[in-house]
């Protein structure tokens, strides 16, 4: 008797955990079109911000919703996923935005230096400032 009141306790501790568990191992991001940009800012001077003092940057806009405004330089597409560069070409950086999946269709009408409006979640600058889970707006 004892052996299965011991048994169920756990089971009854140990269900929430599981719970929790695949929930979060389920968890879509939100859609990014529908999340509000805090921050508006042209490519370029994005770059500059972080090229100026990164660690500085890194704490306004990393993680943020961005509204970026720039010409495209540079157009990638590698399988299911496709990259835009923004910026200008007398500079080594430039501003990587990589699309949703759903976004796809809505960039095969897009040329090199065209201007365009981008929204995207910033997570920081490597060699170029990359911007996730982009959308044309």
């Amino acid at each position: 008797m004892k052996k299965w009141r011991f048994i169920l306790i756990i089971g009854v501790l140990l269900l929430p955990i599981i719970i929790y568990a695949l929930k979060e191992y389920n968890r879509k991001n939100p859609d990014t079109s529908s999340l509000k940009a805090l921050v508006d800012i042209d490519a370029v001077s994005l770059v500059k911000e972080f090229e100026q003092d990164e660690a500085k940057a890194y704490k306004q806009f990393n993680g943020k919703v961005l509204s970026v405004k720039g010409h495209i330089i540079r157009i990638e597409k590698s399988g299911d996923t496709q990259k835009l560069t923004l910026g200008t070409n007398d500079s080594m950086s430039g501003v990587i935005c990589e699309f949703q999946i759903s976004e796809l269709p809505k960039l095969k009408e897009l040329v090199t230096t065209q201007e365009v409006r981008i929204k995207g979640i910033c997570t920081g600058m490597l060699l170029d400032v990359i911007l996730v889970r982009c959308v044309l707006e």
